[in-house]
């Protein structure tokens, strides 16, 4: 359960409100999610004004569609999914503006099924608090899709099928990109043990 989460009778309330654009509920979407809303833009971007950016960016674009939610997943869901895709968007058109070329959208394995060995991975070796600002510095050096999936499910505690829902991509794909996350941040660590122990 994540910490945003609301009882389903709260949240049809707020969909409501928000629907009829009353401004009490714009205020409490804001108040609710503005501060994951931020990390995950900022994971993505790694700029804290341009994070700034695709937060409002991302509450402009809810209010303004609110109106096509229909409600097939969580609020926090939909509202991650327009974040996630506010900031990729924000990251590459800074991305063209450099003239540098870097795909995000090489997702061409991303529904190859994995085994159940390749999913098991020691979640401790990952969340160990000494190696936070490691982890830190892992995140930033991973690409932009796998650091949004492993965020919001590692981080944020989506489960796997909101995690997808908010990235819109299918079940089996976030649970490949979150797979792929941890053994980059695991090679990430491994590679950095490995030169400070030579």
């Amino acid at each position: 359960m994540t910490p945003t989460t609301m009882d389903d009778v709260h949240e049809q309330k707020l969909i409501q409100g928000l629907k009829a654009h009353e401004s009490w509920a714009c205020e409490e979407l804001i108040e609710r999610f503005a501060d994951m809303v931020y990390r995950v833009c900022y994971r993505i971007l790694q700029n804290p004004q341009e994070a700034e950016d695709a937060m409002q960016e991302t509450f402009i674009t809810v209010y303004r569609r609110i109106d096509s939610f229909r409600g097939d997943a969580k609020l926090s869901s939909w509202l991650y999914r327009v974040a996630t895709n506010t900031a990729l968007s924000m990251l590459r058109s800074n991305i063209r503006k450099q003239g540098r070329d870097l795909s995000l959208e090489n997702d061409e394995d991303d529904e190859r099924p994995l085994s159940d060995a390749e999913v098991i991975v020691p979640e401790t070796f990952i969340l160990q608090q000494e190696n936070r600002a490691l982890l830190e510095q892992g995140l930033e050096a991973m690409s932009p899709k796998l650091r949004a999936a492993l965020m919001l499910y590692e981080i944020e505690g989506f489960s796997m099928k909101e995690t997808a829902q908010a990235l819109g991509v299918s079940e089996s794909a976030a649970k490949l990109r979150v797979h792929r996350g941890r053994q980059f941040l695991q090679k990430y660590l491994a590679q950095y043990y490995e030169e400070v122990m030579t």
